[in-house]
């Protein structure tokens, strides 16, 4: 099975806003129970060295490496081998060294914005695949899609490297350029695109109102669980609930999870406090298991239903929010079945490196009715009690053509197929199997002469881009969002 590790990596700010339950920091004040679930002390120190520990081993190995082998090594070198080594051996994808640098920009995934190119990838069998792009941010402008793999940063192969190490390549500062290599199935050749740095927008909260059948239905978005959007959340339901809402539904889709503070604060805005659960932990340290029960704190459930839309991009800490509404308040859950990391991660600060620390795994959660949603040996991820997959329309996506390559008619070709789909969303009636026929190029044609472009029948970067643009109007039509679409008519015939 691939090693799944999903990061809303700052959208490739590589804002690395791990995909799991992160513990709040201890800090005077915040170290209380139902916010960390380790004690305290325990966070930031790093244990002492076990002075029975033989490390004699270690040490002479490392001298024969650094004094008899040919590519003459530098202690350095051999001293990150082996904490690699060490991490490496527990197989465990979620357990990572960060220098500072990449510290910075991983605690940066968790605000408001961030920068980079604007992209979410995954890390899937040792690749950096592309997930989604931000409309119109670099990557998206530069011609990046959805299942693009990273196969080169600045001129240096990514493969074989550690997924931080690229991450740490494609950060930089804003207005600066990064070249991006990547594999694209269909296309033989690796495929260079250049883009500049920017600052990103990345709000962790977007709401809004749909009015239906007289119902006003109050929507959330919610990207990712941060440092702000719990209080952002709270606002959000504020806002609604003055406006009359009839019911509401939580947007948890493509949102990779976040810090465990942040969904316990906004579960406690709907659950109620009772003998049950709303979820659990369990963690180790200083070899004892420690575990801990979360409850409600409502008296009595909200007035209105509730609905949690989730994808299989939903990870972790949007898990834990989802199982929650479902197990313990009864409330309906739509899309697809979720990732399924049942893990929980903390970050401790190292003292012999200033700023470095470990993002390591400290335990599990789960479920209200203890159930463990993790990949490997759990259910798999959370299920919808109504399954609504994506439709062809809403899975289509942009396609970029290279210098001055040009798509021609009577070819037979994967972006044809994609395109078609496109042509049929914009009206035109032509097949969708790949092959470039007359129906095809006669639809091409009129686009370039709607658009006053050469009326050649082929398909340039120009033609594209009106072709793209009604791509991009139809998916951001909630109309056409069959899994929101799924979520209210649930709450209108409820």
């Amino acid at each position: 099975m691939f090693k799944k590790l999903l990061f809303l990596l700052g959208f490739f700010s590589v804002t690395m806003t791990l995909v799991g339950c992160t513990l709040t920091e201890c800090t005077t004040g915040e170290c209380t129970p139902e916010y960390v679930v380790q004690d305290c002390t325990t966070i930031d120190t790093i244990i002492a060295p076990d002075p029975d520990f033989d490390d004699d081993l270690i040490y002479e190995v490392m001298y024969m490496l650094e004094s008899q082998h040919f590519t003459q090594p530098s202690r350095e070198l051999l001293i990150e081998g082996a904490i690699a080594g060490m991490i490496d051996i527990l197989d465990d994808p979620f357990t990572s060294y960060f220098d500072s640098e990449r510290s910075e920009s991983y605690d940066a995934g968790f605000g408001e914005s961030y920068v980079g190119i604007g992209v979410t990838v995954q890390f899937l069998d040792e690749l950096v695949v592309i997930q989604s792009v931000v409309p119109g941010g670099p990557a998206d402008k530069a011609g990046i899609r959805p299942n693009d793999i990273i196969a080169e940063v600045d001129d240096v192969s990514a493969f074989g490297q550690d997924f931080y190490e690229v991450i740490g390549t494609i950060i930089g500062e804003p207005g600066t350029e990064v070249n991006i290599g990547i594999v694209r199935n269909g296309v033989d050749e690796i495929i260079h695109l250049s883009m500049l740095r920017a600052v990103i927008d990345n709000p962790t909260v977007v709401y809004e109102t749909y009015l239906r059948d007289a119902e006003l239905i109050g929507y959330i978005k919610v990207n990712t669980f941060g440092s702000q959007t719990a209080s952002l959340f709270g606002a959000a339901i504020a806002d609604l609930e003055s406006q009359g809402i009839d019911s509401l539904i939580v947007d948890l889709r493509v949102n990779g999870g976040g810090y465990l503070s942040a969904v316990l604060d906004m579960l406690r805005q709907f659950l109620v406090n009772d003998d049950k659960p709303m979820f659990s932990t369990q963690t180790y340290s200083d070899g004892v298991i420690n575990e801990y029960d979360y409850y409600g704190y409502l008296s009595s459930q909200k007035s209105y239903d509730i609905v949690t839309l989730v994808n299989e991009n939903s990870a972790s800490a949007s898990e834990v929010f989802a199982s929650a509404m479902q197990e313990h308040g009864e409330y309906e859950i739509v899309g697809v079945t979720t990732y399924g990391k049942g893990t929980m991660q903390t970050d401790i600060a190292l003292t012999a490196a200033l700023g470095d620390q470990v993002h390591i795994t400290i335990g599990k959660w789960f479920t209200s009715d203890h159930n463990w949603v993790h990949y490997d040996g759990g259910t798999d991820g959370v299920t919808p009690d109504i399954v609504q997959e994506l439709n062809e329309y809403e899975k289509a996506y942009k396609v970029f053509l290279i210098d001055e390559e040009i798509i021609m008619y009577d070819t037979v070709d994967d972006r044809v197929a994609n395109i078609q789909l496109i042509l049929s969303i914009m009206g035109f009636t032509v097949r969708t199997d790949g092959y470039y026929d007359t129906a095809t190029k006669e639809a091409v044609m009129d686009i370039q002469l709607l658009n006053d472009l050469p009326v050649t029948g082929n398909i340039d970067s120009n033609t594209l881009e009106f072709i793209n643009n009604a791509l991009s109007a139809y998916q951001d039509d909630p109309l056409n969002d069959s899994q929101l679409e799924a979520a209210i008519n649930y709450l209108l015939g409820n």
